[in-house]
């Protein structure tokens, strides 16, 4: 059965109870069902209490009860008081933020839960924490010069341990909150720690970095590959045949295709197979130019531009980023790089097929899958369809032939033992991460027994299952209260398909809050909006409809980079008027080994 709306199970409603029968300023009915109504905090807009009182005034309004308060990232800094990390920049001297937050938000009947961001540093330098602690990193092979902890070490494990059970034993908290619990995609760590404890426990060799620029190489890759040659060659494939990299001749200029997500690791074949192609076009390193389209931002953001950056200038390239009106002002013999662009208008495939016809020089990294059917895209690849999609699975890139753009050894690839070895990884990694939620919340529930322990996930549970996120695992093992898988998708459709993938893992959604997103990318420089309120409502009722016991909203505002209100009055006026014309009680889900 699913909880009755009774007092005595939340201890924050008693305390909400009290305050409105004696002040009046809280009106939870006694009638109303308990649901989960929460929303993600950054600390944008709580630096001043004048900030903080006015987000709670928005809360409050909206009648949302649990607030997931951002309390430490910021490269090691906190927004709260402790002894391990330093107050984040800009907040008022003498102020406390989380405790000043915890104090306005319980007088309302809130729930405060303190988020933390673990896996991310949150810095592109190592400021507070891993200036003293350079070991702590994750020493792998990702362009971009993301810093992220490396859970694989027990230091990293204790300090972040300590941090989160060190503001559970300062504040009233209603919870804790885990995010960025995983690692960047599926990279390998090289340093030494990891590597030998991996083949000390797993009974198996080390996993090294490879130096060779040749072909063929084996890797963990993903990508939306285009196929269906045409007038391309393929100059290499990968395991099932799937072209990986082809080169198509249009006029006089020329396409090289990189099928696959090839710059987020730049390994030295393909570090070879850009030098070699640079000297074959007579290109020169200071004419590179990154594209994308405003239509590819708007639904994928930005984040691919600055991977690509970073792995661009890693090769030795003076870059300059553009945009699709730009392609006719290019100076004579430049070369464009399109890197993870799938979306791209008619008009736009046009005038990228008559820079290339008029000399031009084209390299695509990953398959521009949602314009493959374009003519202009087809006569520029000399592809006409897409393949399956490669999930972040080993591959090898085997030559086709010879080609002076794909040097090859004549080695001979046997993906099997690869693969073994990578899937024992890919359980040490997991191991981990998994050890840091544990130790968590074993000393969690210590210290209070009724805390919420909770994590932000990836969805789909294959996409989470990449990252070493393992937080299926983490409900049948009883060491986590419930998860938010972050379902920011604007299409209804997928979001569908996520609620199934969940209900493969928990089929009443006891332990599941889906997580909903207030705002939508734009593709300008304002880089995001405010999402239509009908389809919040829309995706609400889909959720509730499904089984969920509530919702979690991000966010209350954006982030520090791009600070914008997202709980707007007409979000809030829509939510009063229709599902959250009550306050409620915040639903929690039974004891582990309970049972509704």
């Amino acid at each position: 059965m699913r909880f009755a709306a009774t007092f005595c199970v939340n201890r924050r409603l008693s305390v909400a109870l009290a305050v409105a029968l004696s002040v009046g300023i809280c009106s939870v009915s006694l009638a109303a069902q308990p649901q989960h109504r929460g929303i993600w905090m950054h600390a944008s807009y709580i630096k001043t209490p004048a900030q903080a009182d006015r987000c709670v005034e928005l809360i409050d309004r909206a009648h949302l009860n649990a607030v997931y308060l951002l309390v430490w990232y910021w490269g090691g800094q906190a927004a709260f008081q402790s002894q391990f990390c330093p107050m984040l920049d800009g907040v008022q001297a003498g102020y406390d933020p989380t405790g000043y937050m915890i104090e306005k938000c319980h007088r309302q009947g809130i729930e405060v839960h303190a988020w933390f961001v673990n896996g991310s540093y949150g810095s592109p330098t190592p400021l507070h924490v891993l200036d003293r602690h350079p070991d702590w990193l994750v020493e792998g092979e990702e362009a971009g010069g993301r810093l992220w902890y490396d859970f694989g070490k027990p230091a990293v494990r204790k300090f972040q341990s300590d941090l989160m059970i060190e503001a559970l034993t300062r504040y009233d908290l209603d919870g804790i909150h885990f995010d960025y619990i995983r690692y960047d995609g599926s990279a390998i760590c090289y340093c030494k720690h990891c590597q030998a404890e991996f083949a000390a426990q797993y009974g198996c060799g080390t996993i090294e970095k490879s130096t060779r620029n040749v072909y063929p190489f084996t890797a963990r890759l993903a990508g939306n590959p285009v196929a269906g040659p045409t007038t391309a060659r393929v100059l290499a494939q990968f395991s099932d045949g799937t072209p990986a990299i082809a080169v198509n001749d249009l006029d006089k200029g020329n396409v090289l295709l990189l099928n696959w997500h090839a710059l987020r690791r730049i390994l030295p074949p393909v570090a070879e197979t850009w030098n070699r192609a640079l000297r074959q076009w007579n290109a020169t390193a200071d004419r590179v130019f990154l594209m994308n389209t405003a239509a590819n931002r708007q639904r994928y953001g930005t984040k691919s531009v600055g991977q690509a950056e970073a792995a661009l200038h890693e090769l030795g390239c003076e870059v300059k980023t553009i945009g699709e009106e730009d392609l006719d002002t290019l100076p004579p013999g430049s070369l464009v790089v399109l890197n993870d662009v799938y979306v791209i208008p008619d008009n736009v495939a046009q005038s990228l097929e008559h820079f290339v016809r008029e000399g031009g020089r084209l390299v695509v990294v990953d398959g521009p899958v949602h314009a493959i059917r374009n003519a202009s895209i087809q006569r520029l690849l000399g592809m006409n369809r897409t393949a399956a999609y490669i999930n972040g699975r080993m591959e090898f890139v085997q030559p086709v032939g010879s080609s002076e753009l794909v040097p090859s050894d004549g080695t001979k690839v046997d993906l099997k033992p690869e693969i073994a070895k990578l899937e024992k990884w890919a359980d040490y990694r997991k191991a981990g991460v998994t050890a840091l939620v544990r130790d968590v919340y074993a000393r969690a529930k210590q210290v209070k027994p009724r805390v919420q322990v909770t994590a932000a996930v990836f969805t789909p549970v294959k996409s989470a299952e990449q990252a070493y996120q393992d937080w299926p695992g983490w409900l049948r093992e009883g060491i986590i209260d419930y998860v938010i898988p972050m379902a920011y998708t604007a299409e209804n459709a997928s979001l569908a398909k996520q609620l199934d993938d969940w209900k493969t893992v928990d089929p009443r959604l006891e332990r599941i809050v889906p997580g909903l997103c207030l705002s939508v990318k734009t593709g300008t420089e304002a880089l995001y909006a405010n999402r239509d309120v009908e389809l919040i409502l829309t995706q609400y009722r889909m959720c509730q409809e499904a089984g969920a016991r509530g919702v979690a909203f991000y966010a209350l505002d954006n982030t520090d980079d791009h600070p914008m209100l997202m709980l707007t009055d007409p979000l809030i006026a829509a939510l009063r008027e229709g599902p959250f014309a009550d306050k409620v009680p915040t639903e929690h889900p039974p004891a582990h080994g309970a049972s509704r």
